[in-house]
């Protein structure tokens, strides 16, 4: 009897030792299971957070200055006879206008030539908008650096092509991993042509407007709630109709 009661007294038995391990093996891996899962959650609402807050600033920051944007027509020459040009281009991967607001210092900074592009993402997915901005050149400067090829047809249309857009060194990255971003316009019909919505630039009474306004749409493809996974933002040009 006393031999008994001394073999329970010695301690656990090897089969009782192995379900302990297991159990708590398996304890250990729930609960790193469920702390990867946690941590995995909290870290995209989080990352949806941050993006969804970096667009609000990116979107005040585009109203703010495409709301201020001002039609600026370049003294430009086509075989020496002096021409208008509207410094304005839209297309659907980017823009060019002035402004006299500036996204870098955030307030009425004089007239400024701003860019908007799409390029690649610098976080190795997707596209990034991209600003340009500097003080507006001279006619000069700008036939050099942004007006491409300027002609001129027989009933006095001016046709520009603009040079294509390019990073500079102290280009803005507004928004990055984004999947798609695509601009879209209102076109304003030309004085006494109101079924005319051709962007060519004229002499004479007839001039080219800026758009009424301007979309700038984008779209995330891992997004899962429709709420944070498309943008659009539509501003209207204070100065269309000057």
């Amino acid at each position: 009897m006393s031999h008994v009661a001394r073999h329970k007294k010695a301690g656990f038995s090897l089969i009782e030792l192995l379900v302990s391990i297991t159990l708590t093996g398996l304890l250990t891996l729930a609960l790193h299971f469920g702390f990867r899962v946690g941590t995995n959650a909290w870290a995209k609402g989080d990352g949806e957070l941050q993006r969804y807050q970096s667009t609000q600033v990116a979107y005040e920051l585009l109203s703010r200055q495409l709301g201020s944007a001002v039609p600026y027509y370049s003294q430009q020459k086509v075989k020496d006879v002096p021409v208008e040009v509207l410094l304005f281009q839209g297309a659907t991967t980017g823009m060019r206008f002035v402004s006299n607001f500036s996204c870098q210092s955030r307030s009425a900074a004089g007239l400024r030539l701003v860019e908007y592009f799409v390029t690649n993402s610098q976080v190795g997915r997707g596209k990034a908008l991209v600003v340009n901005e500097r003080r507006l050149p001279d006619d000069q400067n700008l036939s050099q650096s942004v007006f491409g090829e300027i002609t001129q047809k027989e009933d006095n249309t001016v046709l520009v092509s603009f040079l294509d857009f390019g990073l500079r060194r102290d280009s803005l990255y507004l928004l990055d991993g984004v999947d798609i971003v695509r601009f879209a316009y209102f076109p304003r019909p030309l004085p006494n042509d109101e079924g005319n919505t051709s962007s060519a630039n004229m002499t004479g009474r007839k001039k080219v407007l800026l758009p009424l306004g301007a979309e700038i749409k984008l779209h995330w493809d891992e997004s899962k709630t429709h709420s944070a996974k498309d943008f659009s933002v539509v501003v209207p040009f204070n100065g269309a109709g000057q």
